[in-house]
């Protein structure tokens, strides 16, 4: 059950209802999360921000989903890790490599790129002092334009921060998320263990 009531339909704008709309066609994000976070006309902005973080950019979009949905792994939002990007999906992201961020340093089925990415996502989350490093930025370089990187951080970041928002609203549960998907629930088992 969610902490804050989601708004119905007659509480909305004419905006707020056609960006609601729109994410239930493209799956991201899931409209409930909209519907708490439209109580606040900053929301809507925030909202807009996050659409043009999404949409526009060099970045390919499975590239970013993988980013985002390793960062929702690893601070056990049940609502960010369940959601999937249509925009991703199209792009050939999988079930199977969206898994494979549990374990992304030894996965066969990501590119050096993405690693170096899913590192900076990790460091940003885990670890800021591993991302402010002179060796690192030169890793990033091998593999990004200095543009890329100043969009891969504000993704990285941005995902880091409103996620952990997110998680707080309730709206999913780590643990339902784990019910609606049972290969997040092995993977984090056995992460768990091996920590």
């Amino acid at each position: 059950m969610p902490r804050l009531d989601y708004l119905k339909d007659d509480e909305l704008g004419a905006e707020a209802l056609e960006h609601i709309n729109n994410a239930e066609l493209t799956k991201a994000p899931d409209p409930r999360v909209l519907r708490v976070i439209f109580r606040s006309p900053i929301g809507l902005a925030w909202y807009r921000y996050w659409l043009a973080l999404c949409d526009e950019g060099e970045l390919p979009r499975d590239l970013k989903e993988l980013c985002r949905v390793k960062i929702a792994f690893d601070h056990n939002c049940g609502y960010c890790g369940t959601v999937r990007s249509a925009a991703a999906i199209e792009a050939g992201l999988t079930e199977e490599r969206i898994q494979a961020v549990w374990d992304f340093e030894n996965s066969p089925l990501l590119s050096a790129r993405e690693k170096v990415a899913l590192r900076f996502a990790d460091h940003l989350k885990h670890d800021i002092a591993s991302a402010d490093d002179d060796g690192f930025y030169a890793e990033l370089r091998e593999h990004f334009s200095e543009s890329e990187i100043v969009e891969l951080g504000l993704w990285c970041a941005e995902n880091v921060g409103a996620g952990s928002f997110v998680r707080t609203l309730n709206i999913i549960s780590w643990a339902e998320a784990c019910r609606l998907n049972p290969l997040t629930a092995e993977n984090a088992a056995r992460k768990e263990i091996a920590a």
